[in-house]
């Protein structure tokens, strides 16, 4: 099948049709089909429709020069060279390769199952000299999972004058954990602290009711280049709101939300991110440019998250 395909981007009509395109859509036909199929269903489906336009151009511009003609027999490379290249506009595009039914819909009970061996994600819980509270957070379970755990924790570091929430490595993972986590260190009158902006709209996403125990203490929040999405969100609305300081370097920048899978041609899904929090505070959010430190952590960033303490104690 030779692929003579008119698309539409920005009101430009171009057609798709070049010696080097005719020989990719002959030699990995399938491939081509997938690649356009996923261009129409970002152009159709991102956040920003103006951006969607654009990712969508440089599907099918990869299509055509058979950038990942090389893995043409090979979906599993094709899939994960088509994801790299798509983080560099949304670390939250997620392409899958064909799978059969039973190990896609097992990947949701497998992450859970995992939490049983890592304490639902809290790694550590102590109390340092000058009684500073530590706690350090993997990734954020689902609130089922991790509600009895945290609880503890929380309890746990009551008695301490402060808290250091250590972020680092952790990619995100359940978003109602995360609202959870801040909704505790924050007072009751704060309700929101983003909303978020689809396509055609936007909606104020309230905080959920107060489960945890009540920490209003001073924080330091600790970060690096691996906190990601929903990590992101607690320090993100931390430093907003001027709860925390944040210590470390710079986060992924990973805040869009995704959907459902699109399912593709031949098996293929991929994921889209269809909305995006928009801080009420900032007006805007940490995608792309991350959570900017307040200070860098150097060598040591716990000892620099205890100085930064040292000084708020000593005013």
């Amino acid at each position: 099948m030779i692929y003579k395909r008119l698309y539409k981007i920005k009101g430009v009509h171009m057609q798709v049709l070049s010696v080097l395109s005719v020989v990719m859509a002959l030699s990995c036909p399938t491939q081509t089909e997938v690649l356009y199929a996923t261009a129409e269903a970002v152009e159709e489906n991102y956040v920003d429709i103006d951006e969607g336009r654009r990712i969508a151009a440089a599907i099918f511009q990869w299509a055509d020069s058979g950038r990942y003609a090389e893995s043409c027999n090979d979906t599993a490379e094709f899939a994960d060279l088509l994801n790299k290249d798509l983080d560099a506009y949304d670390g939250h595009f997620h392409f899958e390769a064909p799978t059969s039914k039973s190990s896609s819909e097992d990947w949701l009970m497998a992450w859970r199952a995992d939490a049983a061996s890592s304490n639902a994600g809290i790694r550590e819980v102590r109390v340092l000299d000058g009684n500073v509270g530590y706690m350090r957070i993997s990734t954020f379970y689902p609130w089922d999972l991790v509600e009895q755990k945290l609880t503890s924790a929380f309890n746990l570091l009551q008695g301490s004058r402060a808290m250091i929430l250590d972020l680092r490595q952790n990619g995100g993972g359940d978003a109602s954990t995360a609202e959870h986590l801040v909704r505790a260190v924050l007072e009751d009158e704060v309700e929101v602290v983003q909303k978020i902006r689809k396509r055609t709209s936007v909606e104020a996403t309230p905080l959920p009711k107060r489960e945890l125990p009540a920490y209003t203490k001073p924080m330091v929040v600790l970060v690096d280049r691996r906190t990601g999405s929903a990590a992101e969100f607690v320090a993100y609305s931390l430093q907003s709101l001027g709860r925390a300081k944040i210590v470390g370097s710079r986060t992924g920048g990973a805040a869009s939300l995704i959907d459902e899978p699109i399912t593709l041609p031949t098996g293929f899904r991929i994921s889209i991110p269809v909305a995006t929090p928009v801080n009420v505070v900032s007006g805007s959010s940490w995608e792309r440019r991350g959570v900017v430190p307040d200070f860098p952590g150097g060598d040591d960033p716990l000892f620099v998250a205890r100085l930064q303490l040292q000084a708020v104690s000593d005013h």
